[in-house]
């Protein structure tokens, strides 16, 4: 009896011994991030007694599991946020806003306008179209800057991602070994491993398993391992130099081959900053650059229409950069190009999309479009240009021209992809001169005869090209002499059309609208410009049309340059000022969209925490619980000892 009293006296002591040394090791403990409480388990022993167990910790991996991925949601729209506060910080400022610049420099216009041959006025709208040009160039140079920025932020993210699951599984390998050898659990081991799981997940989105040995795996959301037992597979960040976005993409080093990481399956910081990078940036790039590439293209198109201070031709007044082209990787030949560029007056008609050309045949192509996302927007009618390959084909609907290399030899399926707007805003220039070069007088004057019996007066209606090869302005100046100057008025719905030589270019009856005339006429387009009169004239009424020699006080061009301010010409649909607005909005509505969700998701990561600090942190008050009862168990045991030492003296004095 004594020998089991024995027995069982000192498997109490060790049993209560081994609790409080874990009830110690768990309040040490009490503020170790990451650390999860111990709990040492036994087992009754048949005959009498108690045997320890194990000392585990006391875990939920559903609940951890659950905390690193709201870990993962809350970091990527708190890093996506971050990036976008200081893009609204900019973009929502009042003095760096183009509107401001845009009312400067349309102001400035008008009060040249108001006396065209006031040099200073016109050196003032110079400088202040000067000064909305560097304004999109120093927005677009921000841009720039912040995709730079976000390009390190991934890169050092990366390396410590590398970093991290080197440690975990390290961590693999040295728990096993210690299990095996020992039998008894790594669990200090184990919880830092858990903790260097929770830093992971602050970049990305990881799942975590465990293998027949329970040892960790880790793995992407999308599948790809991270961590297979003691080895690690390396991310790695590089950029598509086939796309012209230049995204960045991130993939998974197996060693002899790397496998694609779709960016939508990221999560984390790091998930944030490529959204933030290959999307938001991507898209205001794009959209300012559309702006610039507007403006450019409608002043530049209005300038070219009328007189300068000189009385020359209007020269265009801004100048992008040539429209980058990049082959596809897979093209039947590596060095087929083709160009791309602008049609002249068709800016309107170009979208923020990237354009895909795709050869058809050897001379046939179609272009496809496609949003920041990838999706198709839209689709061109197959356009074969055999015969005139080299010269600018110009896409209909698309504001976009094509121009194929006439020493390259095209194959069906071979493609190549640009984006208009891409780099518009960046390579924005003033490419006019001084004030002078702006055109704000009209190329013809326009004139009543005298001897004219009615006060009908006329007017120019539209000018529509100055071009010496196919209008009827001349390359040195005046009007050719084969052109529209005069209309004579044999009744008063009857009309000539006379050139300079007094040859009748012309005849029109049966008039009732006494606008456009030369359209009615059918001179209008070979011309370049047309005219209206305000009433019905009589019969022997004649109106003259001369090129514009003394129009130095002229503003009638200038009128309509200063009148795009107001035109919807971005998208078709937008001035410009609307259109950078629009830009505005758009970062700010993401910008405050980013803020609920950030919030929202801490809120939901901090309960997570909470939830797993219910079931694995130490709580004090519950282990000096747990010590008193120990310490009474101890002290029980130690009176079983003595109570069976005792007993055991009896014995041996009733035999003696």
């Amino acid at each position: 009896m004594s020998s089991s009293l024995y027995s069982i006296g000192l498997s109490g002591l060790q049993s209560s011994t081994a609790r409080i040394s874990t009830t110690g090791q768990n309040t040490a403990n009490v503020d170790t991030e990451g650390y999860s409480r111990q709990s040492t388990s036994t087992v009754s022993v048949s005959g009498g007694g108690v045997r320890i167990q194990d000392t585990e910790r006391v875990v939920n991996q559903y609940i951890n599991q659950q905390l690193w991925s709201d870990t993962s949601t809350y970091n990527y729209y708190e890093s996506y946020h971050s990036m976008m506060s200081s893009f609204d910080a900019i973009f929502g400022e009042e003095s760096v806003s183009i509107s401001t610049y845009v009312d400067n420099a349309f102001s400035a216009l008008q009060t040249a306008n108001s006396d065209p041959t006031d040099s200073a006025a016109r050196s003032n709208a110079y400088a202040n179209l000067d000064e909305l040009v560097a304004q999109y160039n120093e927005l677009a140079d921000y841009i720039s800057t912040q995709k730079n920025l976000a390009n390190e932020e991934i890169n050092d993210s990366i390396d410590t991602i590398n970093n991290l699951t080197s440690q975990i599984s390290d961590l693999n390998s040295q728990i096993y070994k210690l299990e095996s050898s020992t039998g008894s659990t790594a669990n200090e081991l184990r919880d830092t491993q858990e903790q260097l799981v929770k830093e992971l997940s602050e970049y990305l989105d990881v799942k975590v398993k465990y293998d027949d040995n329970d040892l960790m795996t880790v793995n992407l959301a999308s599948g790809q391992p991270l961590v297979l037992q003691g080895s690690s597979n390396e991310l790695r960040l590089s950029s598509d130099s086939s796309n012209p976005d230049n995204e960045l993409s991130i993939s998974l080093d197996f060693g002899k081959y790397d496998v694609g990481v779709t960016s939508e399956d990221l999560g984390g910081s790091v998930g944030g900053l490529i959204s933030f990078r290959n999307e938001f940036v991507t898209s205001a790039e794009r959209m300012l650059g559309q702006q610039a590439l507007v403006l450019a293209d409608t002043m530049n198109t209005q300038n070219q229409l009328g007189l300068d201070a000189d009385g020359g031709y209007g020269i265009n007044l801004f100048s992008t950069g040539a429209i980058n082209v990049t082959p596809n990787a897979n093209n039947s030949d590596s060095d087929l190009t083709i160009s791309a560029q602008v049609t002249s007056g068709s800016s309107g008609d170009v979208t923020t999309d990237t354009y895909e050309v795709v050869m058809t045949s050897a001379t046939a192509f179609k272009v496809v479009t496609y949003d920041v996302s990838g999706n198709i927007t839209g689709e061109s009618d197959n356009v074969d240009i055999t015969g005139n390959t080299g010269q600018p084909y110009e896409v209909e609907g698309l504001g976009v021209s094509i121009t194929l290399d006439p020493a390259s030899s095209y194959a069906s399926g071979d493609k190549f992809q640009f984006i208009p707007t891409k780099n518009a805003a960046s390579t924005l220039d003033l490419s006019a001169r001084s004030g002078d070069d702006l055109a704000l007088a009209a190329p013809i004057a326009v004139s009543s005869s005298s001897s004219n019996l009615s006060d009908v007066e006329i007017a120019i209606s539209s000018i529509t090209n100055t071009d010496p090869s196919s209008s009827a302005f001349a390359q040195s100046g005046g009007l050719y002499p084969s052109a529209p100057q005069t209309l004579n008025f044999t009744a008063s719905d009857e009309m000539e059309v006379l050139d300079a030589n007094g040859n009748v270019l012309a005849t029109v009856t049966g008039i009732t609208d006494y606008s456009n005339l030369l359209e009615q006429a059918g001179l209008a387009d070979d011309a370049g410009f047309d005219i209206s009169l305000d009433g019905t004239p009589t019969a022997g009424d004649t109106f003259s049309m001369s090129f514009n020699d003394s129009g130095e006080a002229d503003n009638y061009n200038g009128l309509l340059l200063a009148n795009l301010q107001n035109a919807s010409t971005v998208g078709g649909t937008q001035t410009y000022s609307e259109a950078f607005t629009s830009l505005v909005t758009e970062v700010g509505s993401l910008t405050a969209s980013l803020s609920t969700n950030a919030d929202s998701s801490e809120v939901i990561m901090n309960r997570s925490e909470a939830a797993r600090d219910e079931i694995s942190a130490v709580s004090l008050d519950e282990e000096a619980v747990n010590l008193l009862r120990y310490q009474q168990s101890y002290t029980a045991s130690a009176q079983i000892l003595t109570a069976a030492q005792s007993t055991f003296a009896t014995l041996i004095s009733a035999l003696g």
